[in-house]
């Protein structure tokens, strides 16, 4: 089934078509939603690259310190969380799996 799209730009019916024909103006909304999703997609990303900047976490902040002993707390207080988080994805897997 043939779709006649009617561009809002200068009024001339297109079928099947996603620019116009006549000014090449975007009418596909399909293709209109794609390109506004790749540009959100792509600011959320630039603004979380600013904000990883801005307040870099516990651990990237003092794993390069200059004093040993910071450096030392801080890569095992990292590693002990590892180690919680791992047996807590361990057991929510084990939950989920008996529960399956």
């Amino acid at each position: 089934m043939a779709s006649h799209i009617k561009c809002p730009n200068c009024g001339i019916y297109n079928t099947n078509k996603d620019y116009c024909t006549n000014c090449n103006t975007l009418l596909s909304y399909k293709k209109r939603r794609e390109l506004a999703f790749a540009k959100e997609e792509k600011e959320r990303r630039e603004r979380q690259r600013i904000q990883d900047e801005k307040s870099p976490s516990f651990y990237e902040k003092y794993k390069d310190h200059r004093f040993l002993v910071v450096r030392v707390f801080v890569k095992i207080t990292h590693s002990i969380w590892m180690g919680f988080m791992a047996i807590g994805m361990f057991i929510a897997w084990l939950i989920t799996a008996i529960a399956a």
